[in-house]
């Protein structure tokens, strides 16, 4: 049986998931992130998270800082206590924007 593929925002994992993604990267996800980019060219950055059931990329903002790189960011990224080389990618068809 074929995963189920779903695109979605940091912010919008159960407390679950976040743990799976800490438990994943331990050390941060910024040397894992891929640059996709929607329907309009903008591009966004994703990180790859896996379950037994389902093949998520969870959406990470970042900002383009002064020497034309990107940052994460940190204040929209934190995960809590509770619960850089990137990639060009183009945007998947089949995963499910959620």
């Amino acid at each position: 049986m074929e995963k189920k593929r779903v695109i979605k925002s940091l912010e919008n994992l159960d407390s679950d998931l976040k743990a799976l993604l800490k438990k994943n990267y331990p050390d941060g996800f910024e040397g894992h992130l891929m640059r996709l980019q929607n329907a309009k060219k903008e591009p966004f950055f994703v990180v790859p998270l896996e379950t037994s059931d389902t093949m998520y990329l969870v959406k990470i903002a970042v900002t383009k800082n002064s020497d034309g790189e990107y940052d994460i960011d940190e204040e929209e990224n934190d995960m809590g206590d509770d619960d850089e080389n990137i990639s060009n990618q183009s945007y998947d068809e089949d995963f499910d924007d959620d």
